[in-house]
């Protein structure tokens, strides 16, 4: 029987979730910075999609959960287009930053969370 590691699946998902949001956060702020932008369209990027993928694939390995980098950012063709060739709309982002963030808040508690049982299963007993 193998021991439980310390850096488990979950906390592997919780990792690449977090890079996968803080990558997010930058391109939505790329985003409402080019709002005036001519012709620039707005990015995304769905990490979510591949660690889905991963762990419909894992093959029994906790590590192998989760998948090697974070996507590309794709450009998002399914928002209108005003006439200045720009697709960024302000309101959209902002509502997709605040949800962002919120969820980057939880995924740090759970990641803060587990790192508190392990302290205290690791902590001398007195």
């Amino acid at each position: 029987m193998q021991p439980p590691s310390l850096f488990d699946a979950t906390m592997a998902q919780l990792s690449y979730g977090l890079d996968g949001l803080s990558q997010r956060q930058d391109i939505i702020s790329t985003n409402i910075a080019n709002v005036d932008t001519p012709g620039y369209l707005t990015h995304d990027v769905n990490f979510e999609q591949s660690l889905q993928s991963a762990i419909q694939q894992s093959t029994g390995n906790p590590l192998a959960v989760v998948p090697g980098a974070l996507p590309a950012p794709t450009t998002r063709n399914d928002l209108q287009v005003r006439n200045d060739g720009n697709n960024v709309d302000v309101n959209q982002q902002m509502i997709e930053m605040a949800q962002t963030s919120l969820r980057y808040q939880t995924a740090g508690q759970m990641i803060s969370g587990k790192f508190s049982l392990l302290t205290a299963a690791l902590a001398p007993v007195q």
